[in-house]
């Protein structure tokens, strides 16, 4: 998260990043007996950017390239 901070502040005037991170965890039950028992695991990453005093965000579920969530965030500044 940091480089991508660091990505935003060669941008932008200020930049946020938020991390959400959750896991369920959904049990099923059949006559007293367990059915079911699945695991999912979610992540996302999401940019608040303030450049040219306008706000651009943006989220993905896949950070490979922080580069990529810099200019996604700069892209949705309005014009």
């Amino acid at each position: 998260m940091e480089q991508v901070l660091e990505r935003a502040k060669k941008v932008a005037e200020k930049a946020e990043v938020f991390l959400v991170s959750s896991k369920e965890t959904p049990v099923g039950f059949e006559a007293n007996r367990l059915k079911m028992l699945e695991t999912a695991e979610s992540t996302s990453v999401s940019m608040r950017i303030v450049k040219d005093g306008k706000i651009g965000l943006t989220a993905v579920t896949m950070l490979d390239d922080p580069e990529v969530l810099v200019n996604m965030a700069c892209l949705s500044c309005p014009r």
